[in-house]
Formats: structure tokens, sequence, C-alpha cells
């Protein structure tokens, strides 16, 4: 055996290992039970959802990383020969396994800059979901199609990431819809905002706005509008658009106003 791998082996104290396991197992428990305590604590407080996944988040990621620490540093004889063979490792570590040190630095930029956070609906390169988790190593986002996409940490550096509602519970909606350019605007418009007013998930405590903008598409003219309204949840996103669709098409033809032919 060589001096320097002695010196490692002697600077372990092996009687408390069983002390280690049994804190990483404690960790790994209170982890799983902040995670069941949240669960319920947030269909109790549906309007602190986000807050309370953020908070939790939070303290699993504090809870997990320390009782990985505390629990390496209790296997030294001293704290000199912990800190002086932790850097060693840990410098190895970051050369021999660089994408999931990155990654790991990266979770705790991601946690604490708070640029996205648990809860949050986002776009991430194509994908675009609900933010579930931010591990140590990577963050969970399920897509609208109810799939679980896992993003290494590291990548969230290197590319934008959109926050549709950055932490609150409400979201703001695009709604897309075209008519002929002859059609009585105002009168369209009064249509469109009844019909975003009508749903039970409109968010009325935020301004509801209806814009328009004449267009052409190869030798179609037409107009387009767009409707910018807040639903009181992101859950309710896609749910808002179609059915605030089906009222406006339904309310055009009461009142004769035509669809552009060929746009859609």
């Amino acid at each position: 055996m060589s001096s320097d791998a002695y010196q490692i082996f002697s600077a372990f104290d092996f009687s408390r290992i069983s002390l280690s396991v049994i804190i990483l197992v404690v960790a790994f428990v209170l982890a799983r039970s902040c995670k069941i305590f949240s669960n319920r604590l947030s269909r109790g407080f549906p309007d602190y959802r986000l807050r309370i996944e953020q908070v939790m988040t939070t303290v699993n990621f504090i809870l997990i990383v320390g009782s990985i620490a505390l629990a390496i540093f209790l296997l030294f004889r001293s704290k000199e020969a912990a800190f002086a063979i932790a850097g060693s490792i840990g410098l190895a570590f970051a050369i021999g396994a660089k994408d999931v040190a990155a990654s790991l630095l990266s979770g705790l930029i991601v946690l604490f800059d708070r640029s996205f956070r648990v809860g949050d609906r986002v776009k991430f390169a194509d994908i675009y979901g609900d933010v579930l988790a931010i591990g140590v190593r990577s963050t969970r986002i399920r897509t609208l199609d109810d799939s679980i996409v896992t993003v290494p940490n590291s990548q969230f550096m290197n590319s934008p990431v959109i926050s549709a509602n950055a932490g609150a519970l409400d979201m703001q909606v695009e709604v897309e819809l075209f008519v002929s350019p002859d059609s009585d605007l105002a009168l369209v418009e009064q249509l469109v905002r009844e019909s975003a007013i009508a749903s039970r998930s409109v968010y009325l405590h935020k301004p509801i706005k209806v814009l328009f903008k004449d267009q052409i598409a190869g030798n179609m003219f037409y107009t387009r509008i767009l409707l910018k309204a807040y639903v009181i949840e992101v859950n309710y996103e896609k749910s808002f658009e179609s059915e605030v669709t089906q009222r406006c098409h339904a309310a055009f033809a009461q009142n004769g106003i035509k669809h552009p032919q060929g746009v859609y």
C-alpha cells in the first residue's frame, strides 16, 4: 500500500460507519415525510400550494446535502484530516466527473437564484411543462402530455428558461383568433372579452386585453385577434384556451362575423 493510500485509509474512523448510515437513513425518512406532509398541506391550502412546494424543495435540498456532508465528515478522525482529504477527493471528483459536479453546482444556483421554482410552468428548449422538483443533480418537469422529463441542472446554465408564472399561482394565457378584415372590430372585442369573462378559470383581478393586427398570408388578408387574460392557476391554461375558442366561434356565428378561409 502506498504512503498516500495508507494516509487516507488511516484517517478514517470505521467505528463511526454505523452512525453515518443512521444519519443518512434518518435524512431520507425526513425527506420523504416532508414530501408527504407538503402534499397534504397543499391539498388543505390550495391557494398556497406553490409556496409550500417551493419551501419544501429548499428544505429537502439542504437536508440531503447537509446529511451527506455530515455523514462523510464523521468518518474522519480529525477535522484537519477531514478537510484535507475531502478537498483532495472533491478536486478529483470535479476533474473525473465534471458533468456531475457541474450539475450539483448548477442545482445550488438554480435553487437559490430562483430563475424558476417548483410549480412554475416553464419552457426550456423544446420542453414545456410544470417544474415538479429541483433536485441535487437534476430537475424534473411534467409536460402537458403528462410525460416526465429529467433535465440535468447544468443544462440550465447555458440555455434560457422562460417561466410563464414566475412563482405565482395565476398565469397569463394568450388565445389567438382570426376574422375577416371587414368585421365590426368593436363587436368582436366585446364578444371575445365576454367569452373570457364567462370562464370559471379566468382571474379577474388582472386585466384582460384584446389586441388586433391586420396580416397577409399568401393571397389572404385577415385580422388577427390576440386575447391576453389570466387564469387562476397554471393547470387551466389549455382548458381556458379551448373554452374561449369554442365560445368565440359560437358568438361569431350568431353575430354574422366571418372567419377568413384558408387561414387555419
